[in-house]
């Protein structure tokens, strides 16, 4: 019973949060009828991306969604794509096809769209590297990572940037992975390009710099604001091992 009661005052609170901030009024029915599920699929959807930063509310939107209602995402992607094969439906349904697993679908939408005036367009290509590296072509990848960099040189991406260093890594080019993880981590948004800039590091033999890094780390997360390391809790995580 008290738990019973203590859900259903969370779910008060939130309708109230709804009614607050002027969002959807569809989540105060699904609050109201589905007090469990709906309660955390606003609690992530809504309120972890003001925390968590735009890139992890983002996948986590995406989590709750497919558990909700599988494959919703990939059909509607499919339709638009289908109804307006244009570059930005290309690259929602190339990403929502590679979020099934199905990497080579992706690929053959990615090689579909680049073509004629879009054959350098730098976020499907940016599509084409990370397919290529999830299918284990570190060296392509790199190739095609470079190709965009050359055919768009004003074109800024960190997750391109944090790629392009683990596809140099992962091709054992490390000393200018080491390179392009410096250059990265300096504005990643996260800890993640810092983490791997001090494992590779250690790779190359530089012990010392990667403890280096590995305590700076832990020490910039001390001064952070609370939302950050909760945010960045995996990363830290998996510092706090290598630092250990």
């Amino acid at each position: 019973m008290p738990i019973s009661i203590l859900i259903w005052l969370v779910q008060i609170a939130l309708v109230v949060h709804v009614l607050k901030t002027g969002r959807n009024r569809y989540w105060i029915m699904m609050l109201l009828f589905m007090p469990l599920i709906g309660g955390i699929a606003y609690l992530v959807i809504e309120l972890l991306p003001e925390f968590s930063g735009s890139i992890a509310g983002q996948r986590a939107m995406r989590t709750v969604k497919k558990s909700i209602n599988p494959g919703a995402e990939l059909r509607q992607c499919e339709a638009a794509w289908q109804q307006s094969p244009n570059v930005d439906n290309a690259r929602r349904y190339a990403e929502a096809l590679l979020d099934a697993g199905r990497s080579t679908d992706a690929q053959d939408i990615i090689e579909h769209a680049l073509k004629g005036l879009f054959k350098t367009e730098p976020t499907l290509l940016l599509l084409k590297a990370r397919i290529l590296f999830d299918q284990n072509h570190p060296r392509q990848a790199v190739d095609v990572l470079e190709s965009l960099q050359q055919n768009n040189p004003d074109f800024r991406n960190p997750e391109g940037h944090l790629l392009y260093a683990r596809a140099l890594e992962a091709d054992g080019q490390t000393e200018a992975a080491i390179r392009e993880y410096s250059a990265v981590a300096g504005y990643f948004p996260g800890v993640e390009a810092r983490y791997r800039l001090a494992l590779c590091l250690r790779k190359a033999g530089k012990e010392a710099a990667a403890n280096s890094e590995l305590e700076s780390i832990l020490t910039d997360a001390k001064l952070a604001p609370a939302h950050f390391r909760r945010s960045q809790k995996y990363w830290l995580d998996a510092v706090k091992r290598e630092a250990a």
